[in-house]
């Protein structure tokens, strides 16, 4: 299995969006959410993106998934080869955790170049975190 994953972050109103995206056998699943995370960052929302798609494979008894990126540190935070800030800490423990779990591989593409689902996921992501932030407006209203 293909996992796709990305996220996106506003600082100014500190909402988290992140997607997901399964490709098996010719059939695509598609998975997002958004939320309030404060003191958040991009680097953080794109670790909680592939948190989200292992804690889903851990449910779902997937193992060795190909999780497909676009944030070159994924890797080494996941697999520890790379210290975090204290800000990070907990996000990449739960990380290292399902990783271990979940045996994934990490593949790296561009970012907004020519892979579909990376494009996809990166929309999704977008599109999730401005939907959250406009409810949230029209609810102050």
């Amino acid at each position: 299995m293909t996992i796709y994953t990305d996220a996106s972050y506003s600082n100014q109103t500190n909402v988290l969006g992140y997607a997901f995206c399964l490709v098996e056998d010719g059939k695509v699943e598609h998975f997002s959410d958004a939320f309030i995370l404060k003191n958040g960052s991009s680097t953080i929302a794109e670790i909680i993106a592939v948190t989200k798609s292992l804690e889903y494979c851990l449910k779902n008894n997937i193992q060795n998934p190909v999780v497909v990126h676009d944030y070159n540190e994924l890797p080494f935070f996941a697999f520890g080869y790379r210290k975090c800030p204290p800000s990070m800490y907990k996000f990449v423990k739960t990380l290292q955790k399902l990783t271990q779990e979940v045996k994934p591989r990490f593949r790296k593409v561009e970012a907004h170049k020519d892979d579909i689902y990376n494009n996809t996921v990166d929309k999704l992501a977008r599109e999730k975190m401005q939907e959250f932030i406009s409810r949230q407006k029209n609810n102050n209203l």
